[in-house]
């Protein structure tokens, strides 16, 4: 194939990663002006994947991600380019934080705290969110012997051997596993929470790392869109301009040894038809990867399948302000497993950020499942309405019935970072740059959020177009990973 014929590059999957991808190929070929021709193939009938905004009755509904850390150079570049980041509005200000569930009364998660590490232990003390002897065993951690061994720790061991069993419960699992979805005993801290094994080896001590930084770091900036960040999806989706296909999936994959002028790679699709492509960005969820891989690259397609995926479900309630007149002025609750109740966390989305409900209205938004309440999304929909609505009921006072609700169902959406994920996603990524113009993207890599799933897509499009062309590497991005 000449150096002037036209490069065919499919992107599989159509999340925010597959939407960055196919839009960064668009630019670098523009900028390079490279005869690139990109489309992007997704099953559902939608683009977009686990960011969706629903607007009815004039509530802003997000189904999935609502939140993005603005500050991240991707994410921030992104909308620059996009021209979006005029769009960005920050949380309502005269709302603050989070409550936290201890024995059924709310309580306001406690200020100078670092997701679990205190830097101000007196804040803890008079929280009411712990006993005295939970507070006791706090007030060991600066003696707590640092941890010298590499091997990877879970979360649930990292916060108990230092802090104790109660912020781990209190805190750490409800706030950190909450993130993910997932069991804090299998989550990883190197994978997750890589800072704070830093301020143990560097410091000693979390309180006296926290100290010494002049106590609690300046919390990142949550930021939303205006009309939800649906309008990323969409923005993006205008830019593609045809080249995004969605209803459409991708059976299989098959690779050809390229000669002659034949193009590197066909895909059966969901039509019935099948096309060729010079090269393939996957950014489906790794299970879905790991299948189409399965005779392209067998021992890539058994590493994919290693990375497990949790699930959870949110649903979405609307009332009148009348039948909710005693909220707390929080942005919601987060629900300790430990509790014994049924949501994972309650967002109060009306007070969380403006234009979300029209005057005289409340929005919410109960989260369902995850790795350590997996058998309640056995539940259909109107079961799991009538979970959230027993939820508020118990936690909020609201009795009357829900003018609107919306369930919507991520059913192995959601990565699980366990022990062991830098070393697995290290040999991923060692398997799949052996895997000629091949490249992967998502939230199951580096990252989790918004930010991270962009930088990944964008990763993943440079790499390909390095590839294909032969040129010098793009000037490498700021990593993204980690969840602060």
């Amino acid at each position: 194939m000449s150096a002037a014929a036209i490069q065919r590059v499919a992107v599989v999957g159509g999340g925010i990663s597959g939407l960055a991808a196919a839009y960064r190929l668009r630019e670098l070929a523009r900028e390079r002006r490279l005869p690139v021709e990109v489309t992007l193939f997704e099953r559902a009938a939608r683009a977009g994947g686990c960011v969706e905004t629903v607007t009815r009755d004039g509530f802003t509904m997000e189904t999935g991600a609502e939140t993005l850390l603005a500050e991240k150079p991707a994410i921030a570049d992104l909308l620059r380019r996009l021209g979006l980041e005029g769009e960005l509005v920050p949380t309502r200000p005269e709302f603050k934080g989070s409550r936290v569930l201890r024995r059924g009364r709310l309580v306001p998660l406690p200020p100078g705290v670092q997701l679990f590490a205190p830097s101000s232990p007196v804040a803890l003390a008079t929280s009411g969110l712990f006993s005295l002897r939970g507070l006791v065993r706090m007030a060991f951690e600066p003696f707590v012997p640092v941890r010298r061994d590499a091997e990877d720790e879970s979360l649930a061991a990292f916060v108990t051997r230092r802090l104790g069993r109660e912020v781990l419960e209190r805190l750490a699992q409800p706030l950190i596993g909450g993130i993910y979805s997932s069991d804090p005993e299998r989550l990883s801290m190197q994978a997750t929470l890589p800072r704070f094994l830093e301020m143990e080896r560097g410091s000693g001590s979390l309180v006296r790392a926290l100290a010494g930084s002049g106590g609690a770091r300046r919390t990142a900036a949550l930021m939303g869109l205006r009309g939800g960040l649906g309008a990323l999806v969409e923005r993006l989706v205008r830019e593609l301009a045809g080249a995004v296909k969605v209803d459409c999936g991708v059976l299989a994959l098959q690779r050809h040894c390229r000669s002659g002028g034949e193009r590197s790679w066909s895909l059966a699709l969901s039509d019935g038809s099948t096309a060729a492509f010079d090269a393939v960005v996957c950014a489906a969820p790794l299970h879905e990867s790991a299948r189409l891989l399965r005779t392209v690259q067998p021992e890539l397609s058994e590493l994919l399948g290693t990375i497990v995926y949790n699930s959870i479900a949110t649903v979405n309630l609307a009332f009148d302000e009348g039948a909710a007149p005693a909220l707390p002025r929080s942005y919601g609750v987060v629900v300790p497993f430990a509790e014994g109740r049924r949501i994972t966390a309650l967002t109060i989305v009306s007070q969380k950020y403006p234009g979300r409900a029209p005057a005289g209205t409340v929005l919410l938004r109960a989260f369902i499942g995850g790795a350590l309440q997996a058998h309640l999304l056995d539940a259909d929909d109107e079961g799991l309405v009538q979970i959230a609505r027993d939820e508020v009921r118990a936690l909020l006072g609201v009795t009357a019935a829900p003018r609107v609700t919306l369930v919507r169902r991520w059913t192995h959406r959601l990565p699980e970072y366990a022990l062991g994920h830098l070393e697995r996603v290290a040999r991923i990524e060692r398997e799949t740059a052996a895997l000629p113009n091949f490249a992967l993207a998502g939230a199951a890599l580096h990252g989790v959020g918004v930010p991270d799933c962009v930088h990944s897509g964008e990763r993943a499009a440079e790499e390909t177009l390095d590839a294909l062309f032969r040129e010098a590497p793009v000037a490498e991005r700021p990593a993204a990973g980690g969840v602060i």
